[in-house]
């Protein structure tokens, strides 16, 4: 039955092999600096989609005032003193 090596014997019979072959060779290990770990970028969220529809409308103000159109609000005829609401708008009351 073959008896196996410690660990101990192991590095040692590495350790000769490898100073044998750098007295003949001593290029053969080349050593490398450590690479820097790249640097963290800053958290940026996207967009939503209620913004990219703000900076649309925004984006479509700019053209307007640019080109010079204006536009004015609809609004609803006033009845002073007339309440907007009817019960006639809510059925199942």
């Amino acid at each position: 039955m073959l008896s196996r090596p410690d660990k101990n014997a192991l590095r040692s019979m590495l350790e000769s092999q490898v100073q044998e072959k750098l007295q003949h060779d001593p290029d053969a290990v080349t050593t490398y600096a450590a690479k820097p770990e790249p640097d963290r970028k800053p958290y940026t969220s996207k967009p939503t989609v209620q913004d990219k529809a703000f900076h649309k409308e925004l984006d479509q103000m700019r053209a307007d005032a640019e080109a010079g159109v204006i536009h004015r609000p609809k609004r609803e005829p006033e009845d002073r003193g007339v309440s907007s609401l009817a019960l006639d708008d809510y059925p199942n009351l």
